[in-house]
């Protein structure tokens, strides 16, 4: 069967007319990867600035391999994408599983118990199991990502080390390099919602959950504030794929008091074309920035 995806483009993207091909050595390539996502973006340490952001759906209803069908494609018809001398490259995943456990209790060889555990199952064999080290706060991410997906990543970068992280990972990383950690922190994807409480600059929880609806979602966010004793005016920072006239926002401001949209990482700089972006949808890529 031929594959239907074709001169497939992104459904969003900003493209800086200074960025030269010619300056691929001297960029950080940010990927970021999940079943339903691909996206991507370019910092040039001579401008030093972010230049470039395409953002790409990937259509996994169609059948379980479509993520790296996608990928293919997209690679092959690209002018740059491919290119295998950048000066860094960091790949982030966002996996369906992840579990935090504490520094004191972890032990390498168990990650993927830890990870099964989380997961109420065992994961498939499919997937490779990473942990990353949160050193500020004393906990290790354990996460997985496709076997055939990292494999193809390091196939096609093989000048360079691939090390993922996890995007839940790189979300924590910027809060506090960013120094807004505390309160409520709420990553929104299609279908999921991450959600995160800092109190007094320690991390107190995180956990994602999977809704179909607005109401569900609300529901999971009340809940937890609910066992947390939050109340609706704590402090709330938003990320991810929300805006302030979709019905998951109108659904919200209904019960929480005290809303704000995340800004752009603040230690890194963007191409004047950024200025229009909607600073808080792709806060997790960039902020990978912060994991080199």
């Amino acid at each position: 069967m031929e594959n239907p995806v074709l001169n497939i483009s992104p459904s969003f993207e900003i493209k800086d007319d200074r960025f030269d091909t010619n300056q691929i050595s001297d960029c950080h390539l940010l990927i970021e990867v999940s079943r339903d996502r691909f996206r991507f973006t370019v910092y040039n340490t001579l401008h030093d600035v972010i230049m470039w952001l395409e953002d790409y759906h990937i259509f996994s209803l169609l059948n379980e391999n479509q993520l790296l069908k996608t990928l293919k494609t997209i690679y092959q018809e690209h002018q740059f994408l491919a290119a295998n001398y950048w000066k860094t490259i960091r790949l982030s995943v966002n996996a369906n599983n992840f579990t935090l456990i504490p520094d004191e209790y972890y032990e390498a060889n168990e990650a993927a118990k830890y990870l099964n555990f989380a997961a109420g199952k065992n994961v498939s064999e499919r997937e490779q199991i990473f942990d990353f080290k949160h050193s500020r706060f004393g906990a290790v991410c354990i996460f997985g990502i496709e076997k055939d997906t990292f494999s193809w990543f390091k196939e096609m970068y093989p000048a360079r080390k691939i090390d993922p992280v996890p995007v839940v990972g790189s979300l924590i990383e910027g809060i506090v390099q960013d120094k807004n950690n505390d309160g409520l922190h709420l990553y929104f994807e299609d279908y999921y919602i991450t959600i995160i409480y800092f109190k007094e600059a320690k991390l107190h929880f995180c956990n994602r959950f999977h809704f179909r609806t607005s109401q569900d979602m609300v529901y999971h966010v009340l809940f937890v504030m609910n066992e947390l004793g939050l109340p609706v005016d704590t402090q709330t920072m938003f990320y991810g794929e929300i805006t302030s006239f979709s019905d998951r926002y109108v659904q919200l401001t209904q019960s929480l008091t005290n809303i704000k949209f995340a800004l752009n990482p603040s230690k890194i700089r963007f191409s004047q074309y950024f200025e229009d972006l909607p600073e808080h949808r792709y806060y997790t890529l960039f902020s990978s920035f912060y994991l080199y």
